[in-house]
């Protein structure tokens, strides 16, 4: 995907990860590793920041993990 170019996503699309206490991805489904570029393979056992778009706010992830 170019640099600024939006994602729409399907409107029955559902991003789903999980990951351990220390943020280490444990699983993601099928629509996820679409949207972040990545296969299963490639996000198990790494850390989930690793998809974070340099545009999305720490302070919502920081509320994520609070929650």
């Amino acid at each position: 995907m170019a640099a600024g170019q939006e994602t729409v996503l399907d409107e029955y699309a559902f991003l789903v990860s999980e990951t351990n206490e220390k943020g280490i991805i444990s699983f993601a489904n099928d629509d996820f590793c679409k949207i972040a570029e990545y296969s299963l393979e490639e996000l198990m056992g790494q850390p989930h920041n690793m998809v974070r778009h340099k545009d999305m706010p720490r302070k919502a992830f920081k509320s994520l993990w609070e929650t």
